[in-house]
């Protein structure tokens, strides 16, 4: 342990040998976060400790351009109202509960959470009713979570 002090690495997910390439560049993919201070600097990371954070973030360059392409209503709101947007829309996403319930989970009124629910209405009508695009827009919302550009989960 004392020989890893001022070291860090990560240890990718067991696999049968013939699959040690696949492990490898899991621990690669965590190192690269690692380095990014999108996961915790560890003297060493297992992998499947943040299998999410793996998948979410690697490759960086699709995850970028879903995130523009699922939040592009976002580009009308100024970047702190598109914040509170994006962290009510997500928190709605992820317990798909009422206002009560999201208003609990970002610590403001429920009132405030219905205006915002309709504001994210009238900004992607009809598509926040398609399962493929909620799982869409949960994907990038919970990316840039990850990336520390939205609240952290509760």
């Amino acid at each position: 342990r004392r020989a890893l002090s001022g070291w860090s690495g990560a240890i990718g997910p067991p696999v049968a040998p013939p699959d040690a390439a696949k492990s490898l560049r899991w621990a690669e993919s965590a190192v690269t976060l690692m380095e990014r201070g999108l996961l915790p600097a560890a003297e060493v990371l297992h992998c499947t400790e943040h299998t999410q954070a793996l998948v979410l973030l690697q490759p960086e360059e699709l995850v970028d351009d879903l995130t523009r392409r699922a939040l592009a209503p976002l580009t009308h709101c100024g970047p702190a109202h598109a914040r509170r947007l994006a962290e009510t829309l997500l928190a709605w996403l992820e317990t798909r509960g009422g206002a009560p319930e999201v208003a609990a989970r970002l610590g403001v009124h429920p009132q405030t959470v219905r205006y915002r629910l309709r504001q994210i209405r009238e900004l992607w009508g009809d598509e926040v009713d398609d399962p493929d695009r909620r799982f869409e827009l949960e994907l990038v919302l919970r990316a840039r979570r990850l990336r520390g550009e939205l609240g952290q989960q509760p």
